[in-house]
């Protein structure tokens, strides 16, 4: 049997998981990574994207994140993010709405500061609906 960690991912609402798993792999703000057991500390930003995680029974889990912190430390790794949705959470007709608003908001006159966050939520939108289409 693989050697596993302790994973955590934790939003300001819940912790949305807490396991021992085998690997991590992430797209970080530096470029994508993957983290098993004794792995060197670390900390690290953390891209809209999706997070796959194979547990101690060797099944993959998927979950999609915006954005965040990634750290480990002596076997411990914590996920620190605004929001996290598994694929059975997703409201897919919620999040294609989302898209659409997003996209109008681009594609018309607003303020910088409001199509930079219609951008968040395009990024948002398009990671959660590509985690449901995988």
């Amino acid at each position: 049997m693989a050697k596993t960690f302790t994973f955590e991912i934790i939003t300001p609402e819940r912790v949305v998981y807490s396991e021992h798993v085998q690997s991590v792999s992430a797209d970080g703000t530096e470029g994508s990574f993957g983290v098993l057991a004794d792995h060197a500390p670390l900390i690290t930003g953390l891209k809209t994207g999706i997070l796959t995680v194979r547990d101690s029974n060797n099944k993959t889990i998927r979950f999609a994140i915006d954005g965040g912190f990634f750290e480990v430390m002596a076997n411990n790794v914590v996920v620190l993010t605004d929001a996290c949705v598994t694929e059975g959470e997703i409201d897919v007709e919620k999040v294609r709405a989302e898209k659409v608003l997003a996209e109008k908001t681009l594609s018309s006159g607003e303020s910088a500061e409001e199509k930079q966050k219609a951008q968040a939520a395009l990024r948002r939108a398009n990671t959660w609906l590509g985690l449901v289409n995988k």
